[in-house]
């Protein structure tokens, strides 16, 4: 029914192209959709989309695949969750989990493999910037700052209570959050 799939629209609408998982029914019933996430255009001509289930996807930007038809699929966030905006460099994919952001490395042949996930509990979307991943732990309240290569601690601050999905905002030397309370 479309409703768990990524979907390929013309400038005027129609579907050229779809995918979803073949337990898409499944997931449907259980509330493990994909549309906790975003689909990420990654070099190489290939799209990253993972969602609930914690199962990522790595699909062919030219043709979705249909139902089944992702080129690779594996586990990502420890089988945990995954919502919120990626973010990627490279070959690098940064993914938001509610267990911490993970940095996935996606091969020129669409694999892919976990290259670390954060234990500071950093789950928020994260952004990059300076070579350092920039993310929000929305649960506790504080930014952190990631080595982007080891996903180590460089910084942290806590900003306040934050709503869901809070991604901080780069511009210039400034990293901005918005908080419950306002800008920080």
């Amino acid at each position: 029914d479309d409703s768990d799939s990524v979907l390929e629209l013309s400038p005027s609408l129609q579907l050229l192209s779809e995918f979803a998982p073949s337990s898409w029914a499944y997931d449907n019933a259980h509330d493990l959709d994909l549309g906790s996430v975003a689909p990420t255009l990654l070099p190489d001509g290939y799209v990253f989309i993972a969602g609930k289930s914690g199962n990522g996807y790595v699909l062919q930007e030219s043709a979705l695949g249909g139902v089944g038809g992702q080129v690779y699929t594996a586990q990502v966030c420890g089988g945990a969750m995954a919502f919120g905006g990626t973010s990627f460099n490279g070959d690098t994919l940064y993914l938001p989990c509610a267990n911490g952001v993970e940095a996935i490395t996606v091969a020129s042949n669409g694999s892919f493999a976990i290259g670390w996930q954060t234990s500071s509990g950093a789950n928020g979307p994260p952004v990059l910037g300076g070579g350092s991943v920039f993310t929000v732990d929305t649960n506790s309240g504080t930014l952190y700052v990631l080595n982007a290569t080891s996903g180590a601690t460089q910084g942290q601050i806590s900003v306040g209570s934050v709503p869901d999905f809070t991604s901080p905002g780069l511009l210039g030397g400034l990293a901005l959050v918005g908080t419950r309370s306002g800008v920080v």
